[in-house]
């Protein structure tokens, strides 16, 4: 039953009767003391709260206390417990202050909107407001049910006011809630004070402080009334993470009453994906497709960058990939592609932490700031040595100088050098074309047994030894043996595989090891030499001289003999 108290006169009966079929309660509240006078109460609520709490703060903190509202519109019902807050906003102008909820009542369930109406003529010397309870309408509560789902989409939620700095927290987390009840309630005095607690990063301080600055803000909407977007990192949970700041005008804003809604959103897993794409993409405008160097565009762009470098020197290397013409002509381009790709497989690994470029067909770059020149000739050794066990070469120019005007001039003498360099490589490549045509005619000679007296006494001085080599019985006929080898077959009893093994202890560097043990295992090398008409690598000795070693398998066999030939030849680099 509807109960009327503070009954005055017929004209006070008349107008709480129409009232109290709008609202549950209506309280006059002293908003500096916090004392209040109910006009109105329907029962909707226990009265021996009201009886036992005469202050009106004290009051609304037992409904939270008491669990009469529900845990998830706590945070922003706090705000009402605080006497700061409620004198600050109802002084600043704000004419009404609305927050609906889920309650429990005598009814139980019930959506409440609870509203602070405030007087044209409040002042802190009249400080009297109405604190009222009405059921919330079918559109407040249609809204409210989605709140969840917004809480869902946004970390934060808030009702702006820039015509008195004002704002008042829809959604917002339990921490940031404590700081808005702590009494500060002008929006740029916040923002201020939050961005300089170090609540953001330094690196997006700028922008947020010019955005946030008084006045700015006001003066962007009047010149654009579209909203503001602003993404910038923020510390959540003791980390920075990207957020997305959203203010839009509400659909009261009017010139004399500017509402907005401002938004914020946690988008850092987003946008960190979306930075990497991009850099991704970035990445891949400068990179060669097939050798995932740097490509030409990049090493234009790199260039110009080194002419304002505060590195002093640099070191360029330019770089031909030596017979890739002839490769892909004779054997299809992806021998060739496979050449290209070991190329700049063998730059990376020996300038790792240098700019490596591949600027055209078969010319590469490095641009070197980490290594001195003498480091770099080091690699550079490296690099030959490592592509010729693959039987590729290069031509290489090198150049030293200083960063600035002179860095083209560098690039230009690195490609002279190395022009030179490929010159001198086809000189030779000619010289030892005519050998291996020699070294043919040799093998075919032996393999169809011509008369090796012939042999010895023309050809001999172009080998280093050539042996009839029996598989079977691990023996050799000596065709032409060196007198170092004589004496290791002597040391091993004539056993051939033995008088190798001691040749590569003694003789040649530890890095050719594996290519001997292939060979010297008789089984792989009888199944290898069914498939390939020869067998041929090159090696270095422990006194930096070179030889090739090529194993060709003699066609006419007798007397179940499975017997080869060894060639071993200098090899003049």
């Amino acid at each position: 039953m509807n109960k009327i108290v503070n009954e005055k006169s017929e004209l006070d009966d008349f107008i709480k009767s129409a009232l109290v079929e709008c609202f549950y309660r209506i309280f006059k509240v002293d908003v500096n003391t916090g004392k209040f006078e109910v006009y109105i109460d329907n029962g909707l609520f226990d009265d021996d709260v009201l009886r036992s709490i005469p202050d009106i703060y004290a009051y609304m903190q037992k409904l939270i206390t008491d669990k009469i509202i529900f845990p998830e519109y706590v945070t922003t019902c706090r705000r009402f417990t605080n006497p700061e807050y409620i004198r600050k906003s109802v002084f600043s102008g704000e004419k009404r202050i609305v927050q609906s909820y889920k309650a429990r009542t005598v009814k139980g369930i019930q959506w409440v909107t609870f509203s602070i109406m405030v007087g044209h003529d409040c002042s802190p010397e009249n400080p009297a407001v109405l604190f009222t309870w009405r059921e919330a309408d079918s559109e407040g509560m249609t809204l409210l049910d989605t709140l969840p789902t917004i809480s869902s989409l946004y970390d934060k939620l808030l009702r702006i006011n820039l015509s008195n700095n004002t704002y008042e927290p829809v959604i917002v987390d339990a921490d940031e809630q404590e700081q808005l009840v702590g009494g500060v309630i002008n929006m740029y005095e916040w923002w201020a004070g939050y961005s300089q607690n170090g609540n953001i990063a330094s690196e997006d301080m700028g922008a947020f402080s010019t955005l946030t600055k008084t006045g700015n803000l006001q003066k962007r909407f009047a010149e654009d009334p579209t909203p503001v977007n602003f993404r910038y990192r923020r510390k959540i949970n003791g980390e920075f993470r990207w957020v997305q700041l959203e203010l839009s005008p509400s659909v009261e804003y009017s010139e004399d009453n500017q509402v907005y809604l401002l938004s914020l959103r946690d988008v850092h897993e987003e946008y960190t994906a979306q930075l990497r794409n991009r850099q991704e993409l970035v990445d891949t405008m400068n990179r060669d497709a097939l050798t995932m160097l740097f490509n030409r565009l990049k090493f234009n762009e790199d260039i110009e960058n080194h002419k304002n470098s505060s590195t002093p020197v640099f070191t360029c290397l330019y770089i031909d990939a030596n017979g890739l013409h002839e490769l892909n002509n004779h054997l299809g381009h992806q021998k060739g592609d496979d050449m290209l790709c070991c190329i700049a497989d063998t730059l990376k690994k020996y300038f790792p932490d240098d700019r490596v470029y591949r600027i055209g067909g078969d010319e590469f770059v490095v641009l070197s700031t980490k290594l001195s020149k003498h480091e770099v000739e080091l690699a550079v050794d490296k690099v030959r040595h490592d592509l010729l066990r693959d039987n590729y070469e290069i031509s290489i120019g090198i150049e030293t100088g200083a960063c600035g005007e002179n860095v083209e001039k560098i690039v230009a003498a690195a490609e002279l050098a190395m022009r030179n360099d490929k010159a001198a490589y086809y000189t030779r490549k000619g010289d030892r074309r005519r050998k291996r045509q020699m070294n043919e005619e040799l093998e075919q000679m032996l393999v169809e047994k011509h008369d090796s007296e012939h042999f010895l006494n023309v050809i001999s001085h172009l080998f280093s030894g050539v042996y009839f080599v029996d598989l079977a019985s691990d023996t050799n006929r000596h065709i032409y043996t060196p007198d170092f080898f004589s004496k290791l077959l002597e040391e091993t009893d004539s056993c051939f595989s033995a008088a190798m093994r001691l040749y590569i202890e003694r003789f040649v560097k530890f890095e050719y090891y594996d290519c001997f043990n292939e060979i010297l295992d008789y089984d792989k090398l009888k199944q290898k030499l069914n498939e390939s008409e020869a067998i041929q690598f090159s090696y270095q000795k422990t006194d930096n001289s070179w030889v090739n070693i090529r194993i060709l398998k003699i066609d006419s066999q007798q007397n179940a003999k499975l017997e080869t030939i060894w060639i071993f030849a200098e090899e003049n680099r």
